[in-house]
């Protein structure tokens, strides 16, 4: 025993697979943890680092306060310095922005604000050529009433009264569902323009209970009746069917896949759900019917320093830097790096952006902005979606000048990436390390980590791999 020594001994020796494509909790018998990555076109997904951009707040190739598509093409070096697999962008489809694209009035078309079909191609060509993967987040469960599918719907055009659920959804002649327009469109991009997947939003809430019966309190005490956690939503949120559709996308994508004979086109959910409801986008439990290629659970992303998970970061939840504090930022990115399965990086998170500074005047986000502001602060996405901090120059690098569509942080000028590239430590620095180390890690029997802290008064031993072992500790001492 080493006296006066608290010895901390972190053993990973459980992790969460996906094993023919069942998800099963499974011991360490000398397997990698993470492992070398996977070179194969069809597994490339498994160990990936993707990097998710909020393209609004990117890079403003124009400047006209607006990041867009060729402000990415123009940063591309920069992704690939920083050693991701992927890049994932939030909506950029067409949309009169009331919801920032959240909204879409056009599945197959670019938003006017980001560019053009051509600069999506060509986007999607230059990523290639550096091996990036290119993600889009898809937006099935609903449209923006400006959509030409709405006006004819409401219209009852011929040919579009059901496009909508106004009655009872339409059945073909033999009794079976006839697929809607979400098959189409994610052909269109995953064929016809060589998208490499999909993030699909929103998706525990595409069907309702046919009855539409009214949910049951929550009986939450943190909520009043305005608030959407007031209600206890089992009749309008991962409904038997709702798998169905998933499992239905996945064997499209997967057609896709065979028939191109190219990399594997990825399905990714997100499901603020219990396990057990998550645990079904990834398919049957028999293995015969195949869901998501991996799904989130931002149920993570809600906690708080006190809590004992990992959090993370997207454009609707605050950077870890302002959630958490400066200080834990490298551990939290080296955390996440060396967890089983993929990486996602919110933009901002590998140089510890903070939250911005917004006033409801300036604010963006439309369901915040309502009612007078009354829950701005509290509820509102601007925070984390503002500017992209470059260097120390006017607008952050952003842009050369132009007023931003949500102001720059105060902050830009002490955390931006030129600044970073040029020290010889930073978060930044560290982080590209993080992705060259995952991307490298060898097979071992064993890995053993030793890290005696600065006052001698702490050793944090990290051992992987599931079997007992008894180690002497006083040469360290």
């Amino acid at each position: 025993m080493l006296l006066g020594t608290l010895i901390t001994i972190i053993t990973i020796g459980l992790f969460l697979t996906v094993k023919s494509d069942i998800v099963k909790i499974k011991e360490l018998n000398n397997n990698i943890l993470i492992g070398k990555k996977f070179s194969d076109e069809d597994n490339w997904w498994k160990t990936a680092t993707v990097y998710q951009i909020y393209p609004r707040s990117f890079k403003d190739s124009n400047n006209d306060g607006i990041g867009d598509l060729a402000g990415i093409i123009e940063k591309l070096d920069y992704i690939e310095t920083l050693g991701v697999d992927a890049i994932w962008l939030s909506p950029i489809f067409k949309s009169p922005q009331v919801d920032q694209g959240y909204d879409i009035s056009d599945f197959r078309d670019i938003d006017p604000d980001y560019g053009t079909l051509d600069d999506f191609t060509t986007l999607i060509e230059e990523a290639h050529k550096k091996s990036i993967k290119v993600v889009l987040d898809f937006v099935p469960n609903h449209t923006s009433d400006q959509h030409e599918w709405f006006q004819k719907s409401v219209n009852l055009v011929d040919g579009y009264e059901d496009y909508y659920i106004w009655a009872d959804g339409t059945m073909s002649q033999n009794g079976t569902r006839i697929p809607p327009n979400n098959w189409d469109v994610l052909t269109f991009w995953l064929d016809t323009h060589d998208l490499d997947g999909a993030r699909i939003d929103a998706i525990p809430h595409l069907v309702e209970d046919v009855n539409l019966t009214d949910e049951p309190l929550s009986n939450d005490p943190g909520y009043t009746e305005i608030d959407y956690e007031y209600l206890d939503h089992i009749y309008t949120k991962d409904q038997p069917e709702t798998f169905e559709i998933v499992y239905d996308w996945r064997t499209h994508l997967d057609n896709i896949t065979n028939t191109k004979q190219v990399s594997t086109r990825i399905f990714m959910t997100e499901a603020a759900s219990s396990i057990e409801e998550v645990i079904k986008y990834y398919g049957t439990p028999d293995g015969s019917k195949l869901g998501a290629h991996f799904s989130f659970n931002f149920y993570f992303l809600g906690l708080d320093e006190s809590s004992t998970a990992v959090d993370i970061a997207n454009d609707i939840n605050e950077w870890i830097a302002s959630k958490v504090g400066k200080e834990k930022i490298d551990g939290l990115n080296m955390l996440v790096a060396f967890l089983p399965g993929v990486q996602i990086t919110y933009n901002g998170e590998e140089i510890g952006m903070e939250n911005g500074e917004v006033t409801c005047e300036q604010g963006q986000d439309g369901s915040a902005i309502k009612d007078n502001c009354t829950h701005y602060e509290s509820s509102s996405r601007d925070y984390e979606r503002t500017p992209f901090q470059w260097n120390d120059s006017e607008n952050a690098g952003f842009n050369s000048g132009h007023k931003t569509w949500l102001p720059v942080s105060s902050k830009y000028k002490e955390c931006n990436v030129a600044d970073q590239l040029a020290k010889d430590k930073s978060h930044l620095k560290i982080y590209i390390e993080l992705q060259k180390l995952r991307a490298n890690l060898v097979d071992q029997d064993q890995l053993i980590i030793r890290y005696p802290r600065e006052n001698d008064k702490y050793l944090l031993q990290i051992t992987r791999f599931n079997i007992v072992s008894s180690y002497n500790f006083s040469n360290v001492y």
